[in-house]
């Protein structure tokens, strides 16, 4: 990183709100140059067709009244731009709306406490993003709720004053915890009150509404959310499929909602300077996703659709004008889905000489080349969110990323070359992934190390999304459709929780030891260097420019002849071992796994029942001896799920309390047809014979389930527990 891009990526983060500044004469609409416009008409194609906008109608008279919530845990950076934009339209339509982000306000009391000396008495920071899994379930009622809990009361107590009609909520999977107990209380103060909630986690099929709530929005929530105001007016009459008490309201599958003529966010009740970028905020410049990536589910949540640029600067000058915001971060799936009208805005920013700072997420691109880039820089972007993934062509392929990885280093060159930085994402653990493959993600994090990266998210390996092309076609993917220990296995049995648990870990060591110009950010992981691995480096400053390893590269270097699990699962090592002798030389390394360890620093949903002890030594020149040894015990007792489920005849789940074991549920993905399945499940069918003339909105099929039936028999009938050591030698030669 330049010193230029390090003093731009300090701006970005810059702590102190600055003042708006002094109105122009006349609306900013009527004042922005003829010369900006005609620079963005040059790009921008105008508003797509087939959008439907919201139509929202004033009326001072209004007597309902409506909270929205946003409950921890998410990031604290920025306002919650969701809640902002329903505050917007609700209060637009005459509806009074008060907005509590209380993810925010934990967040500072967790700081206030550190500071004052009196910290939470928990070992992590609740906001760091490997440790969410702690906001899930019983963690979060076993060490966090109690120091939540005093913020939700005091929200409680507001909302009751402000005596609203209806409370909306905001659902992520890591805060449905806290939500849940809020909803509770003020039904208790306002029985009268009516919970609306909507978010991520009600766009998934497997998402079950609870009593508690009376009305799930699933889909984009402008339009419901107005007509479920309007209802109580007694101005509109709305249908919903009834689930138990709760009503929910399905977005047509086809349906866009224009993003142009919302409007602005409402920011009025957010504590704007307790945000980590006071003088930030949230940004969208679209809404869905063009791409379909394999793995994810969030593409799947509603059609794409463009804002235009116009609309966006809007925005953009209105926020710098009413609350002197300088830095943007935009929310899209991916900034750069339309490359010509992010570069109508880019454009514009610079003609109308406003001077921001911004970033997002983006996918890399060939065609983002060292012009596009320079003009992206010069209308103030700092850096750009990668979704990497991978740094294998194959699981590229596999993840359907439509991107090379020479693409993937042009994109990091450039725009080191014109000062903007480069954040990663990446999922370790991919099926189709081997040990080269691995490698590869390696080499490629390391290449790259001087150019401009500055983050590396390296999340917790491949999940298996429901709503996913992946989890609509196990077969296609080579997996079994049960789920084993909480998670996926392939049908060889050579990739399964224990294979990615070594993955990620390594990986996520391998970062520890890159050397580059400037600091690279990522998830805190002091466990792993404090109590996992040690090392001893023959020359601490060493550094080798490596290529990619040879596609035939063979990493079966242990053959104990146990099987498929076992064989595999020993030369997990192999790869991070070859590439950290690559690029740092010789070195003397020791490193633990233990069950115990694992689940405090993954969470049960990642933590695998694999006891191991790997010491390795090499010399520079390649000279190298290992003596590792393996205790995986599939029978341990925090690791057995009972209530065993399956599919009968009907495809209706049913279950079997009187079996325990790792192998506890079928993965079921015929039973549900919410939008996100449904479109996930198309995409992953076509093309394949096996579901020639199906209908995917009634996908159950007797002869699927007589097969996976037998599979799960003989599946919770494996034990794949072994015990074994290794000791050899040999020499590398590259």
């Amino acid at each position: 990183m330049s010193e230029e891009q390090g003093v731009a990526w300090y701006r970005l983060q810059q702590k102190e709100r600055q003042d708006p500044p002094t109105r122009e004469e006349g609306t900013y609409l009527e004042d922005r140059s003829t010369a900006t416009q005609k620079i963005m008409e040059k790009w921008s194609k105008g508003p797509q067709k087939g959008l439907k906008p919201v139509e929202i109608e004033y009326n001072t008279n209004r007597n309902t009244r409506l909270c929205l919530l946003m409950c921890p845990e998410w990031d604290p950076g920025f306002p919650h731009y969701g809640i902002a934009k329903l505050a917007g339209v609700t209060n637009t339509a005459g509806f009074a709306t008060k907005c509590f982000d209380l993810n925010v306000e934990a967040y500072a009391a967790y700081n206030d406490a550190k500071y004052k000396g009196e910290p939470w008495d928990i070992h992590y920071d609740p906001w760091e993003g490997p440790r969410d899994w702690h906001w899930i379930g019983e963690q979060y009622w076993n060490e966090l709720h109690t120091y939540v809990k005093p913020i939700l009361d005091k929200a409680v107590d507001q909302m009751v004053e402000f005596a609203p009609d209806f409370l909306g909520v905001s659902l992520y999977y890591c805060n449905e915890e806290p939500s849940d107990y809020i909803i509770k209380e003020i039904k208790k103060r306002l029985p009268d009150i009516k919970i609306i909630v909507g978010g991520p986690s009600t766009h998934y099929s497997y998402f079950k509404p609870k009593e508690i709530y009376d009305f799930v929005v699933n889909g984009e929530g402008e339009r419901p959310l107005l007509n479920i105001l309007m209802q109580h007016e007694g101005k509109l009459l709305i249908e919903g499929e009834k689930v138990g008490k709760t009503i929910v309201l399905r977005q047509e599958e086809n349906e866009r909602v224009s993003l142009n003529d919302l409007p602005y966010p409402d920011y009025s009740n957010m504590p704007m300077d307790k945000y980590s970028f006071p003088n930030g905020a949230l940004l969208a410049i679209s809404r869905g996703c063009i791409a379909k990536c394999t793995f994810c589910e969030e593409t799947h949540y509603y059609k794409y659709r463009q804002r235009t640029s116009v609309s966006t600067l809007d925005e953009v000058i209105y926020m710098h004008k009413t609350y002197g915001t300088n830095v943007f971060y935009f929310v899209d799936s991916l900034v750069n889905g339309n490359l010509n009208e992010l570069r109508a805005f880019a454009e514009g920013v610079i003609a109308s000489g406003i001077k921001i700072h911004w970033s997002g997420y983006a996918r890399c691109d060939g065609r983002m080349d060292l012009e596009y880039m320079q003009v992206l820089r010069d209308s103030g972007c700092e850096a750009l969110n990668y979704g990497t993934e991978s740094g294998a062509q194959e699981v590229l392929d596999a993840m359907d990323k439509k991107v090379t990885i020479p693409e993937m280093e042009a994109n990091f060159r450039d725009g080191k070359k014109v000062g903007i930085g480069a954040m990663t994402n990446w999922i370790v653990g991919y099926p189709n992934e081997n040990g080269r493959m691995l490698e590869d993600s390696m080499t490629f994090l390391w290449r790259q190390r001087n150019q401009g990266l500055l983050n590396i998210g390296q999340g917790t390996g491949f999940n298996v999304g429901v709503d996913t092309i992946v989890g609509q076609n196990f077969d296609r993917f080579n997996l079994k459709q049960w789920y084993y220990y909480d998670h996926w296995i392939t049908k060889d049995d050579k990739m399964s929780i224990a294979h990615k648990l070594i993955r990620m870990k390594t990986f996520s060591i391998f970062t520890d030891f890159l050397l580059s110009e400037t600091e690279i950010g990522k998830p805190t992981r002091h466990n792993l260097r404090e109590r996992h691995y040690t090392i001893e480096w023959n020359d601490p400053n060493r550094q080798n420019e490596i290529e990619y390893p040879d596609k035939d590269t063979d990493y079966n270097i242990i053959k104990p002849g146990i099987s498929n699990f076992a064989d595999s699962l020993v030369n997990e090592i192999w790869p991070f071992l070859h590439v950290v002798w690559k690029t740092r030389g010789g070195y003397k390394f020791n490193l633990k796994f233990n069950y115990e360890w694992e689940l405090e620093e993954w969470g049960a949903r990642n933590a695998a029942p694999l006891y191991a002890d790997y010491k390795f030594e090499i010399d520079d020149d390649g000279n190298w001896s290992a003596d590792f040894d393996w205790d995986y015990r599939q029978t341990h007792t925090d690791h057995v799920y009972q209530d065993h489920t399956y599919p009968d005849e009907n495809g209706n789940i049913i279950s079997d309390p009187d079996t325990v074991g790792p192998v506890f549920t079928v993965m079921n993905f015929f039973s549900d047809n919410s939008n996100a399945a449904t479109r996930a499940r198309k995409l992953a069918w076509k093309g394949d014979e096996n579901f020639k003339n199906h209908d995917p909105w009634n996908a159950f099929d007797p002869d699927w389930f007589n097969k996976v039936k037998e599979d799960f028999r003989v599946g919770r009938e494996m034990d794949y527990s072994f015990m074994y050591d290794w000791q050899g030698t040999g020499k590398w030669n590259e």
